[in-house]
């Protein structure tokens, strides 16, 4: 499958929405025999596990124990499941999906998946569910969703407060480009919460002293259409509060400012054109995708290639103590002074300005 170049402006319009979708998503029935053959099976596994079970059936909120998970995975391996399903996902998408930390890959048993897919399953049978799936690309389309954008991922604006407020000084003595344009990237922008604050906040801050430009940038496709659209099928609540927030901050600028891109930081820009002046990197370096030294290495010099002389780079992230013993702010400051960034004091999270190609 191609990775395919997504670059999308923001827009909440009902027609570019269903269009951009269409070059996105595979709609109406799939066809697969392999998925057929794999639903049959996954359906006689159900049938044996029901008759067997001491335990009665799943049910939403049930609290599982030990014992539940050890009969579920004797009679109904997750592994087998999550394959028949990742096959599922790839066979839905136009465009590269991004498996590793998804649900389908890291839940330990089929009742704990299950409970991460709520409230978008309807059936304990996998089966059942996979050739409902495979018929209605509306289930399909909320399943997608759910499990590329669980719960726990992004849904806060004005997460960094003290970031933003120590951005926002930067900005107002920073010394405008000779072209007149701050250009800025959030690398790692998720569903594009801190893509629209930090543009508000550049827009406040620069007062109409220079025009600005903002790249938001994630690898996961879901994500950056989220982000630009608000568009969450799995979970209507949270798309009316973001639409309403967002829509809010767009009367105060044109959407053509804002551009959400698909890219990998751990891939080098060959792209040869102007630097940005401003770099935001939250919720990634240290954290559950991004720990191993190397990589974490070459991210950093990545985005600090990125920056141009004078540019600042800011991080920072809400990841639980055991995370920062893995990584401590230490190493990531030592990261930036290696790449060419004078470290400034930050009160949350890190900071460095670029003085050195």
């Amino acid at each position: 499958m191609n990775r395919i170049q997504l670059r999308y402006a923001p827009s909440f319009d009902e027609y570019t929405v269903c269009s951009r979708l269409q070059r996105l998503l595979i709609f109406g029935p799939i066809s697969d025999d392999d998925l057929e053959r794999r639903c049959t099976r996954l359906t006689e596994r159900f049938r044996v596990y029901a008759a067997c079970s001491p335990h009665g059936m799943w049910a939403p909120g049930l609290i599982l124990t030990h014992d539940m998970r050890s009969f579920a995975e004797q009679y109904l391996p997750v592994a087998e499941i999550a394959r028949a399903l990742e096959r599922l996902i790839v066979r839905s998408l136009r465009v590269e999906p991004v498996l590793e930390g998804s649900a389908v890959r890291t839940a330990a048993t089929w009742p704990d998946l299950l409970g991460q897919m709520q409230p978008v399953t309807r059936h304990s049978n996998p089966g059942r569910f996979l050739r409902e799936l495979l018929v209605d690309s509306e289930e399909r389309r909320r399943f997608l969703w759910r499990v590329f954008l669980p719960p726990r991922y992004g849904c806060d604006f004005d997460r960094y407060p003290e970031q933003g407020l120590f951005l926002r000084h930067w900005l107002s003595q920073a010394q405008i480009p000779s072209n007149g344009v701050v250009r800025c990237l959030d690398a790692a922008c998720g569903t594009g919460e801190g893509t629209y604050e930090l543009a508000r906040l550049v827009h406040e801050s620069l007062a109409g002293r220079s025009d600005w430009l903002i790249d938001g940038v994630t690898l996961e496709p879901l994500e950056l259409f989220s982000g630009a659209h608000g568009y969450f099928p799995h979970d209507p609540a949270r798309q009316a509060a973001f639409r309403c927030r967002v829509t809010s901050l767009l009367e105060a600028f044109p959407a053509k400012h804002l551009f959400f891109e698909r890219g990998d930081l751990a891939v080098g820009c060959s792209d040869a054109g102007p630097g940005y002046g401003v770099i935001v990197c939250n919720g990634l370096l240290g954290g559950p995708f991004l720990h191993e030294k190397r990589q974490l290495s070459v991210v950093v010099a990545n985005l600090a290639a990125r920056l141009e002389l004078g540019g600042i780079l800011l991080a920072d992230d809400r990841f639980h103590g055991g995370w920062k013993k893995r990584i401590c702010r230490d190493d990531l400051r030592g990261l930036l002074a290696g790449c060419g960034l004078r470290l400034l004091p930050a009160e949350e999270g890190i900071a460095g300005v670029k003085v050195q190609a």
